[in-house]
């Protein structure tokens, strides 16, 4: 039912040191975290300085929605963007607008809305870097050019 379906937010939060991206829906009693990665797991992939720029950010949100949809079981279905460039990727299916290359008869892809909170969303924002990471990485995050 409409009322059981929870919304999706992908949330981008920077501290001091770090970059943390995270999947969270809303409950009555609060929220709840379905995935979590922060850039301070990227030396494990060899990323070991700069956790804070755009591209630390890029690579937190690949790596949050990797584990997402390896989480709920649309990791082969989709793979995201496998040639990585600054295009937005987008398909028309059934009348809606979806972020990713292709979409699959039988499930559709996870859509999330991305969470700024207060961070101004500026021109060449790292924000936006976390966005490009997530919707490569096969999430779909509604945005434009």
């Amino acid at each position: 039912s409409k009322y059981q379906s929870p919304k999706y937010r992908l949330v981008v939060r920077f501290t001091n040191r770090q970059v943390i991206c995270q999947i969270v829906y809303a409950m009555i009693d609060g929220d709840r975290v379905l995935c979590h990665a922060s850039s301070m797991e990227l030396p494990r992939y060899g990323l070991s300085v700069g956790l804070k720029n755009y591209a630390a950010a890029y690579c937190t949100g690949l790596l949050c929605a990797r584990r997402l949809l390896a989480k709920v079981g649309l990791a082969d279905t989709y793979e995201g963007n496998t040639d990585v460039n600054g295009e937005v990727v987008s398909t028309d299916y059934d009348g809606r607008k979806y972020y990713v290359e292709e979409v699959d008869d039988d499930r559709r892809p996870f859509r999330a809305l991305l969470d700024v909170g207060t961070r101004a969303t500026t021109t060449g924002c790292r924000i936006f870097g976390a966005l490009k990471g997530a919707a490569d990485g096969g999430l779909d995050v509604p945005h434009s050019e």
